[in-house]
């Protein structure tokens, strides 16, 4: 009996240990992915969220250099130009402010001007250059800046350049007259009426006077809305004095008449 036993527990031995080598493998054995679980995955998705290029629509806004319309003044203009001086500038038709208004300047206009009244320099010969109807007329030298060397503009020995003279029936004037006192001349005349329409704010009578005075001989304009008016004239001209006087109404000048000159 102890023999059997002994074989037994051989037999049983034996089976165990073939059942042990035929079991399959534990599960326990498969390696868990540390190392790629524990990639952080931000290196990829911050990459993803830098869309630095959205930073440069602000070369769009560079178009403010635009608005330079000064630029337009920078070429110098080939003609004799000068700038209105000041907020409003009178443009009339003769040499002098005793003249009918032909139209009105404004601060920064650019004329051409044409030339300046022999024997009054105070007056430039214009003509506009930014407007349609590019008008010529007369201005005060003092309103407008000169823009070339004044020797580029010419003297203008004719006041009558741009004068109207009236479409009405009016004759020139009647009566006229000077005479002297010393260095003053008064001239006078006859008065007329305007016809219904015909009148103006301006001033309605005309001298124009080649004299001399402080020994210089000079052209000067006279307005004055009266029949009369005094003229200074000086001695030691080496030119004849002389005068005409004109009727004015809205439409322009009646035809002039030569002032008999006192000595």
């Amino acid at each position: 009996m102890p023999s059997m036993r002994s074989s037994q527990a051989l037999v049983l031995t034996m089976v165990a240990l073939w059942l042990a080598a035929c079991a399959p493998p534990a599960p326990a054995a498969t390696p868990t992915p540390e190392a790629s679980a524990t990639q952080p995955p931000t290196a990829t998705a911050t990459a993803s969220l830098t869309p630095s290029p959205t930073s440069t629509p602000t070369i769009t806004l560079t178009p403010s250099e635009t608005p330079t319309p000064s630029a337009t003044l920078s070429p110098t203009p080939e003609f004799s130009w000068g700038v209105v001086n000041v907020a409003q500038a009178s443009c009339r038709y003769g040499p002098g402010g005793a003249y009918l208004l032909r139209d009105t300047l404004y601060e920064g206009d650019v004329v051409n001007v044409l030339g300046h009244m022999q024997l009054n320099e105070n007056w430039w010969y214009i003509a506009q250059v930014e407007r349609s109807h590019k008008r010529e007329c007369w201005v005060s030298q003092e309103l407008i800046s000169l823009g070339v060397d004044r020797s580029l503009v010419y003297p203008i020995d004719n006041p009558h350049l741009v004068l109207p003279y009236t479409s009405q029936p009016y004759d020139p004037l009647k009566g006229v007259s000077a005479r002297r006192t010393g260095n003053i001349v008064t001239v006078q005349w006859e008065p007329f009426d305007w016809l219904p329409g015909d009148q103006h704010s301006q001033d309605k009578y005309l001298v124009e006077a080649w004299v001399c005075q402080g020994g210089v001989y000079l052209f000067r304009a006279y307005g004055t809305s009266r029949t009369s008016l005094e003229i200074q004239d000086d001695a030691g001209c080496d030119q004849p004095s002389r005068a005409r006087a004109f009727g004015s109404d809205k439409h322009g000048y009646t035809g002039w008449v030569g002032v008999p000159w006192p000595p």
